[in-house]
């Protein structure tokens, strides 16, 4: 038998035609996928110089205002010419431009043998591409910064408007009054847009108390440096904030005043340390106008003003202030200052029963425009909602074995309609045997999830551990969530909240039912926490009225169930806000 030593002809050119097959098979896909690439390179660059320009205007118009000499570029003189001052432009060009003094209202740019034309909603049209055929100004898609819609709510013609809608606070101006536009999600809460500060960021606060705790131990309301709610704030609830490198760090103004001032600026600060999260000052309240105003939710609720040593400021549910001693466990409604040029996805700051693409809260620095899936303790964060056999959640937070702690948004009801109340037992001491913990291992189980769906009691973490903690008036927070050393613990598959953690308040969606009517206390229950007094025959609540104290245990109280969800839960559908929660 003899070896081959090479192809035949006919062999050779079989392999070449093959190959030329593939070679016409391939080239148009990978011309398609280098021309894809420069496409996506040209969106790419011509939203990087539409953002620069949008950012170099903003910090010159802060600038503007800080030196009346300064000289700005952004005017509506303003050409392409200009644009590379602003902005690195790469490989790009600007064709077209014009600025009318407030925002562009044209910019064409040319990238990668592509044409680049800005539509109204801030998207691109591509060469001959028509623009979106939806061109409403008051939509804000993927791109647009946060600042941008800040100004709308707070300037006219680059300065703060002076029709009594707005205010001046330390340098920044706010919006004044109850409007009904400034609704902002964000990290699974629903905010209000407070207005810009003197440093171009924009101000946010939470739209419901997110806890309540003691505001710091007594005798402490001059040094929020080491306040309970400080460290609250900034050690509980900003490091669980999806996407919190948007937060900017500040000074906060802590200065004591005997009255109920409206004062504009902060000359007597006793705060020193710079952090992430803080309170409003009575001052800004007021200035805001008070009971009139947004800033009123009809909840008890502390500011970050001194009224003396020993008292700070709260606002009470009928919008009044008044000073208490900073011992008392009342709300806290989270406020920050977040980057000028954070983006906004969508939405129109307007809030009902039903969010859409267009009438909802302006979406916060993530794409709420999707059904989201994954498994829920990689996907979900504190606050967002949760759609769990057919009943509504928020998440409270996750433990470190991935579980998700879930509470139910509303209350147990054996009538529909009608809150369950019911007392805490004989003593204060949580157990599955007797009172209220056998009430919600029971009937309560039963209600949230029927015994014969057994693929989502499998969902269910069926011995959670669940902590108690003997906690008085005037204690940190820490001492009630505390899991090294607690005064017991207990498994159940059922608990309640504890008070300092997150969520231990009136969620805003029980408020204003579902987002149909005005908020009020009128639609909240008062409800039993896990949280014992330092009396065995007491136990603390969470009122009606947005804060935290303890009664007897005899006394009857709503029950808002709290319950586990293992670490393999997945999401099946939904994004996690009110409209559209996510369905596990």
């Amino acid at each position: 038998m003899k070896n081959k030593l090479g192809f035949t002809l006919i062999e050779l050119l079989a392999v070449i035609i093959i190959l030329a097959i593939v070679a016409l098979i391939a080239t148009p896909i990978v011309l398609d996928v280098i021309e894809d690439a420069r496409i996506s390179a040209g969106k790419s660059e011509a939203n990087i110089i539409y953002n620069g320009i949008n950012n170099y205007c903003i910090n010159e118009e802060m600038a503007a205002q800080l030196d009346p000499n300064y000289i700005r570029i952004c005017t509506s003189d303003m050409d392409k010419d200009d644009v590379p001052t602003m902005v690195n432009l790469g490989n790009a060009r600007v064709d077209e431009l014009v600025y009318n003094g407030s925002k562009l209202t044209t910019l064409v740019i040319t990238s990668n043998n592509h044409k680049f034309t800005l539509c109204p909603r801030g998207t691109f049209a591509m060469d001959d591409e028509e623009c979106d055929g939806n061109d409403d100004e008051d939509v804000v898609l993927v791109g647009n910064p946060i600042i941008e819609k800040a100004k709308e709510l707070v300037y006219e013609n680059g300065a703060c408007k002076t029709d009594g809608s707005t205010y001046q606070y330390m340098g920044g101006c706010y919006i004044k009054g109850n409007p009904n536009n400034n609704y902002i999600w964000y990290s699974g809460f629903l905010w209000r847009i407070m207005g810009i500060n003197a440093d171009g960021t924009v101000r946010m606060i939470t739209d419901e108390n997110v806890t309540a705790i003691p505001w710091g131990e007594e005798g402490s309301a001059q040094n929020w440096d080491n306040s309970y709610a400080k460290d609250w704030l900034n050690n509980y609830f900003y490091p669980r904030l999806k996407g919190n490198n948007i937060i900017k760090e500040t000074t906060w103004c802590s200065e004591t005043t005997s009255s109920s001032s409206a004062r504009t600026t902060c000359s007597n600060n006793l705060s020193n340390v710079p952090v992430k999260v803080g309170l409003i000052t009575i001052d800004e309240y007021n200035l805001a106008g008070g009971e009139n105003s947004y800033l009123n939710i009809g909840q008890v609720q502390w500011t970050m003003t001194p009224y003396s040593s020993s008292d700070a400021w709260r606002v009470f549910i009928s919008g009044s202030a008044s000073n208490y001693p900073v011992y008392n466990t009342y709300g806290l409604r989270a406020v920050i200052n977040v980057n000028s040029d954070v983006t906004i996805t969508s939405g129109n700051g307007t809030l009902g029963a039903t969010w859409s693409s267009q009438s909802a809260p302006y979406i916060l620095n993530e794409d709420k425009s999707v059904e989201i899936t994954g498994k829920l303790n990689e996907k979900a964060t504190g606050g967002e909602y949760v759609l769990f056999a057919g009943r509504k959640y928020r998440v409270v937070d996750k433990d470190s074995n991935g579980n998700t702690k879930l509470i139910l948004d509303g209350y147990y009801e054996e009538t529909s309609g009608t809150p369950y109340d019911m007392s805490y037992g004989s003593n204060n001491t949580f157990s599955t045997t007797t009172g209220i913990g056998q009430k919600l291992n029971t009937d309560v189980l039963d209600w949230l999830v029927s015994s014969n769906d057994i693929e989502n009691r499998n969902k269910l973490v069926n011995n959670y551990i669940w902590y108690q903690n003997d906690f008085d008036i005037g204690n940190d927070y820490n001492i009630s969530l505390n899991e090294e050393s607690p005064t017991r613990s207990i498994q159940a598959t059922v608990g309640l909240i504890r008070v300092g953690e997150m969520l231990s308040g009136q969620s805003n969606s029980i408020l204003t039912k579902g987002y149909t009517s005005a908020s009020s206390y009128n639609n909240a229950t008062t409800y039993w926490t896990m949280t014992p007094n330092t009396n065995s025959s007491s136990a603390w609540y969470v009122n009606n009225l947005g804060y935290a104290n303890y009664y007897s245990v005899s006394y009857t109280y709503g029950l808002r169930a709290v319950i586990v969800v293992n670490s393999d839960v997945t999401i099946t559908s939904g994004n996690g806000t009110w409209s559209s929660p996510y369905e596990i």
